[in-house]
């Protein structure tokens, strides 16, 4: 899978989204309009309702007008409630979040595979929604960035899928986030409750209206007005309603074929995707969700959640049995039997070997982000495998976490160590805690911070305000810094200000590459001078990069070591946060070739490449990429 084709497409089908939106909007509007004339044409105002006369500039515009605030107010209005982020949609839907302390036996299976995945793709462990009172087996993804993202699956999914099947649940949901699917689906959402708001604005002035007559006892003049302007604004607000659910369902089938076949690569276990499909199918309750919120959302969901009239025509899934058979071919769909899925882990099976990190080219770097394959997956699993259970147990744990955090940034140095113990303001961190840090493998340092990253969202404002300025003492005590406390300082402050700002996180501000020349050249620069390579001058490496980049070949200049410092570097890396797709490629592609001059990318630079990469929230595993 191509993250930044797949990010390309995903802002592509936004717009043509909004052009859509914007010709629903003119139908409605021509629909107003022509039901105000008409009203005009009966009460006398035109002697003949001829073409000439049909036609009143004044009057159109003043329906656009009216209708783009009206349809516009209703858009603006979920999109409000929806650019929290994720969360806000899964407590929509009633969701209840899942805490591996609490949850029980099939909690925590569920836990463990979108950790373990989260883990395989590098980006940030989504918190994870249980609804609780849907007995159908479904499930969604949703948020605005990976750091804001959730995956929420219901009761029945979870009663219902063993762990191969969940698995393959939810790597189809881990491939909408990857593929950038999550935020064109909230838009989505706004769009359609804006059109709708049209139609319920109509369907009150009818009730109203008959509410009315019904006091009144006999109609007159201005009440029929009533009447049909009520009746005539909720025929067209459903007619464009309509229109927009056409919409919804088109832009949404067209991607679960990808999203099944992206899962069937994640997990290599094509029987798994197609048992849950069957499963569905065979379910008493299918994968039906309930409750007035469901219908705004369908089109996120792993199936289609709604049956019953206009399911055809609003189809926002393909049917169960094409995705199945598109997966496997020969699948006996009238034959409930399991073909062979991942049996459960025992609890005392032995431990997959602790594999080393690869070793980077700029192709297997490149390759790597954004994606997710089953290499990938049984690195994770090798990785969470070995990490000492106690301190696994504590960065699930959000009384905890901030132990694991700041316990990774504290020096073996005795003398540094009184500095920062100073810097802690009062807060011990438990000595077990730190004897088993000390003396953890340098490549799952990354990996455990990742998971103790994933319950800060549990955390309140000022709590996230003291962990981050906690952690800025620590890394200024001794008054250096080194690429591992670049790393988590960038992926701590990253990932908060996904949870705080999600919409800001998600703009995209800079769309031409020569006014982000001065920003690429402190990358570049900075990997240049923080490389390891003994053959080549400065000035060669920084050459290797920037020649990736014709158009700026000439205006990249490479900077004295004196002045690439971290906090230049962190300046440049948000400014190029909210550059297109396209230019971050280009950015990760440079700096690989910066770090890989002297043929390949060492374990510390591939470090240092995550924080870039992090910064342009471009996932990348914490260990290496596909061998």
């Amino acid at each position: 899978m191509d993250f930044f084709a797949a990010q390309t497409r995903a802002r592509t089908k936004t717009r043509r989204l909004v052009v859509l939106f914007a010709f629903a909007v003119f139908l409605i509007s021509a629909g107003a309009y022509g039901v105000v004339m008409l009203a005009l044409a009966a009460s006398g105002s035109f002697e003949a309702p001829t073409a000439e006369s049909f036609w009143n500039p004044t009057l159109a515009f003043a329906s656009l007008g009216i209708v783009i605030c009206i349809v516009g107010a209703g858009s603006l209005y979920k999109w409000a409630t929806l650019r929290e982020g994720g969360e806000a949609v899964a407590r929509m839907m009633g969701g209840q979040r899942v805490c591996y302390q609490t949850a029980g036996e099939a909690g925590r299976r569920l836990l463990n595979i979108v950790e373990e995945m989260s883990i395989a793709s590098g980006m940030p462990i989504p918190a994870v929604f249980v609804l609780p009172d849907q007995p159908a087996i479904n499930a969604f993804a949703a948020g605005l960035t990976t750091s804001d993202a959730i995956v929420a699956v219901s009761q029945g999914a979870l009663e219902h899928l063993d762990r191969a099947e969940l698995q393959a649940v939810i790597g189809h949901e881990f491939s909408h986030i990857l593929n950038g699917d999550m935020r064109m689906n909230l838009r989505l959402t706004a769009i359609i409750f804006g059109i709708l708001v049209f139609a319920l604005l109509g369907r009150q002035v009818l009730e109203s209206a008959v509410r009315s007559n019904a006091g009144r006892g006999k109609k007159n003049g201005a009440s029929l007005f009533l009447l049909f302007a009520g009746f005539s604004i909720l025929v067209i607000g459903y007619a464009g309603y309509f229109f927009g659910r056409l919409i919804q369902a088109a832009v949404s089938r067209q991607r679960e074929f990808l999203a099944d076949a992206s899962s069937v690569q994640f997990t290599r276990n094509p029987d798994a995707m197609a048992n849950a499909l069957n499963r569905i199918r065979t379910h008493d309750v299918g994968a039906f969700i309930s409750g007035q919120n469901a219908g705004e959302i369908s089109h996120t969901f792993f199936a289609q959640c709604f049956s019953g009239l206009g399911e055809h025509f609003f189809a926002t899934h393909p049917p169960l049995e094409k995705r199945i058979k598109a997966i496997v071919p020969d699948f006996e769909l009238d034959t409930p039997v399991l073909r062979g899925p991942a049996p459960e882990k025992s609890p005392n099976a032995p431990k997959s070997p602790l594999l080393p990190p690869v070793r980077h080219t700029v192709a297997t770097f490149m390759a790597s982000i954004g994606d997710l394959d089953t290499a990938q997956v049984e690195r994770a699993r090798s990785l969470l495998d070995h990490l000492p259970p106690a301190l696994h147990d504590a960065a699930r744990d959000p009384a905890r976490a901030s132990s694991i955090i700041l316990g990774l940034l504290l020096d073996p140095e005795p003398a540094v160590r009184t500095r920062q113990n100073a810097a802690l303001v009062g807060l011990v961190i438990e000595p077990a805690l730190l004897n088993k840090l000390n003396t953890l493998d340098p490549f799952q340092r990354l990996p455990l911070l990742q998971i103790a990253l994933g319950v800060l969202h549990t955390f309140s404002r000022a709590q996230q305000d003291i962990l981050l300025a906690t952690a800025q003492r620590l890394v200024d005590a001794d008054g250096r810094i080194s690429i591992f406390e670049c790393a988590l300082m960038r992926l701590l402050r990253h990932h908060l200000d996904g949870l705080r700002n999600p919409r800001r996180a998600a703009r995209v501000r800079h769309t031409e590459i020569v006014t982000q020349a001065d920003s690429i050249a402190v990358v570049l620069s900075f990997i240049t001078h923080a490389g390891h390579s003994t053959k080549l001058r400065p000035a060669e490496i920084f050459s290797v990069g920037a020649s990736t980049i014709p158009s700026l070949r000439r205006s990249l200049k490479l900077l004295d070591a004196p002045e690439c410092n971290f906090r230049r570097l962190d300046s440049a890396l948000e400014e190029l946060a909210e550059a297109s797709p396209d230019i971050k490629q280009q950015v990760l592609l440079a700096a690989a070739h910066t770090a890989a001059a002297d043929a390949f990318i060492h374990q510390e630079e591939a470090e240092l490449l995550r924080i870039v990469a992090c910064a342009l929230d471009c996932p990348i595993p914490p260990s290496g990429s596909k061998e």
